[in-house]
């Protein structure tokens, strides 16, 4: 499974969940993805969507690590 680092925290990922790994280092700003990963660390799991509508799920694995799926739909 692929593993990126954005903004800090470790993120695994499925091919399949490139561009939300993408979108969450390169489109969101610092304070937009630092608000998913807060969230995801407090409940557990967030659900986004990027800009064209792709849906992806952001769990917390460990204090710092997350991974992130593609979730049905676009």
């Amino acid at each position: 499974m692929p593993q990126k680092n954005i903004h800090g925290y470790v993120v695994n990922y499925k091919n399949n969940a490139l561009k939300g790994a993408e979108h969450l280092a390169y489109i969101l700003s610092f304070d937009e993805a630092f608000s998913l990963f807060q969230a995801a660390q407090m409940s557990g799991e967030v659900k986004f969507e990027d800009r064209v509508g792709r849906n992806f799920t952001l769990k917390r694995e460990t204090i710092g690590t997350f991974s992130l799926e593609k979730r049905k739909g676009w």
